[in-house]
């Protein structure tokens, strides 16, 4: 097409006019420059869209192959958090137990003198430590027993002896409770024989109770059976009437029919007294309506009634049931305290014992605290409890610290997760322990091995009416290249072929129903081999015959510039 344009141009030059010679001499310059212009660009062009074949070598493998369902997510790399762990809480008190509490079982009692001593310490909130100096930032690698941080000594010393005067309420407390538990295996004593009475109290008391939710369910019966004869009276009253009405509507139609035949004009005294006969079946059946009406009114409120007292009669008997499980109960406790009542000597004894003992706990906390606190801060100083890359760091110069403040947070690596949807019809390949496979898109090269490890609740998606669950895996193996937020596809494995070998698919052509690949032999030379493939992931495929571990296939892919 080129061609032709520039011969038409030159035929129009030719039959030009001599005397536009010049301009002819200056035109064909121009055409001259332009034809060698798109010759070099039909260069280029022909240059750039040179067709080159790359070849790429993989070996024969053995291996696995699997398939399954694919989502993607990104990478979460787990962390751990390392808080205040020395305790300078303050000083809790004594022990709760109230002296002679277990003395008895509600007739006789024993002394209340609560001993429990409190603490004249300063709450949680006034115990702080100040931070003078950090000497971590976020991406440091950290190692266990790493110095992190220093405090400021006036706060270390300020709260070790804050320590020390909880340790020595601790040991007072512990000094009176020994003391008060001679009052109360005293007072033990004294309840004994209060727990001896109940032998002859415990029978009659539970009769008496018997008895008496006995006669609420009675006079709740009796109610009941009064109201139901009510209800059964007003019920055949009205079948009566009701059965009546028809009979009544009748004698007033023919009374008002035979009052209609006769001339009052002509027989008066017929006409009078046929009347008299109307007005009277008219009253009859007016009544008879009226009373009707009453006494279907009479029936709902007797009805509600035998409603109500069927309730208040299942309530009393409710009642009774539960009140004799309850009587006997408190019959069993007094009749325990009376046959037992030397064990229950020995319990309150074991009590008090065991108030001494708590007592002595809480000296033994004071102290190990202190202790701890003079091993977690030594010079002064904060000390690392994990290794890892530091994620951030929660506290500055200047910082006040309490029990749990958060220090800062190490990357953990060994919770490195990754959280996708799966479709409810799905979910029974993403079951709690189910294998995985995470490919990570930084790391194509490569697979990591995962487990699920938390399934969340479901979700519903209107807009597709579908529902889906959160599952989570952990990865295992070496994660620490991984960074949270890397793309990453999850497969489910739903079927797999163990211990095959497996080329790529890309190395695979086929013709007529026939699989063929290029292998590179020994001397180098390249020659076709026909293989039975089988199992395949959609990326890699099973070799079944062909080919053996350690060959050398070739991939062929054709790359246009």
């Amino acid at each position: 097409m080129k061609k032709g344009i520039f011969k038409t141009k030159l035929e129009d030059v030719k039959n030009w006019t001599l005397s536009n010679k010049k301009k002819a001499a200056i035109l064909y310059g121009s055409i001259a420059v332009i034809l060698i212009a798109i010759i070099v660009l039909i260069s280029v062009i022909n240059a750039r869209n040179t067709t080159e074949t790359v070849y790429k070598e993989e070996t024969v493998t053995y291996g696995s192959l699997t398939v399954g369902i694919t989502e993607d997510g990104n990478i979460e790399v787990g962390t751990s958090t390392q808080t205040m762990e020395v305790d300078i809480s303050a000083y809790s008190g004594g022990s709760d137990f109230s002296w002679g509490q277990m003395g008895g079982g509600g007739m006789g009692g024993g002394n209340t003198n609560g001993s429990s001593t409190s603490s004249d310490s300063d709450s949680d909130d006034d115990r702080v430590l100040e931070v003078e100096s950090v000497y971590i930032s976020v991406g440091q690698v950290v190692s266990e027993g790493d110095k992190i941080a220093k405090l400021t000594e006036e706060s270390v010393t300020s709260i070790r002896s804050e320590l020390e005067a909880d340790l020595a309420d601790a040991q007072n407390t512990y000094d009176q409770t020994v003391a008060e538990q001679t009052v109360t295996d005293q007072e033990a004593e004294s309840t004994y024989s209060v727990n001896a009475l109940y032998g002859d109290y415990a029978q009659n008391e539970y009769n008496n109770t018997v008895q008496t939710l006995q006669d609420a369910i009675d006079d709740a019966q009796e109610a009941l059976d009064s109201e139901n004869e009510n209800l059964a009276e007003l019920q055949a009253e009205l079948a009566e009437d009701e059965a009546n009405l028809p009979e009544y509507q009748k004698i007033l139609e023919e009374a008002e029919y035979s009052l209609s035949t006769i001339d009052q004009k002509t027989e008066l005294y017929g006409w009078v007294t046929a009347e008299d006969f109307r007005e009277d079946a008219q009253s009859l059946v007016d009544n008879t309506e009226d009373e009707i009406e009453e006494l279907i009114e009479e029936i709902e409120e007797s009805q509600t009634k035998v409603t109500e007292y069927e309730i208040a009669l299942a309530n009393a008997q409710k009642e009774y049931a539960a009140g004799v499980i309850e009587a006997q109960a408190t019959y069993d406790k007094r009749m325990l305290y009376y046959n037992n009542a030397d064990e229950y000597k020995n319990v309150t004894m074991a009590q008090s014992a065991l108030s001494v003992e708590e007592a002595l706990n809480e000296l033994t906390n004071a102290q190990e605290k202190l202790d701890e606190f003079d091993s977690y801060i030594v010079d002064n100083e904060i000390i690392s409890g994990y290794n890892g890359v530091i994620a951030s760091v929660s506290i500055a110069a200047g910082d006040e610290l309490y029990s749990g403040s958060e220090v800062m947070t190490v990357n953990d690596y060994d919770e490195v997760t990754v959280t996708v949807e799966v479709d409810e019809d799905d979910i029974s390949a993403a079951e709690l322990g189910a294998e995985a496979k995470v490919n990570i898109e930084a790391f194509p090269d490569s697979s990591f091995d995962a487990t699920v490890t938390d399934i969340g609740d479901a979700t519903y998606d209107s807009s597709s009416e579908t529902t889906y669950y959160e599952i989570t895996v952990t990865l295992s193996g070496d994660t620490s290249e991984l960074y949270s937020g890397m793309t990453s596809d999850v497969t489910f494995i739903t079927d797999d072929s163990e211990d095959v070998l497996y080329i790529s698919n890309r190395a695979v052509t086929r013709e007529n129903g026939k699989s063929y690949v290029k292998v590179k032999n020994e001397n180098g030379s390249i020659s076709t081999k026909e293989i039975t493939t089988g199992f395949s992931d959609g990326s890699d495929v099973e070799v079944i015959e062909g080919l053996e571990e350690g060959d050398i296939v070739i991939i062929e892919s054709t790359v246009t510039g």
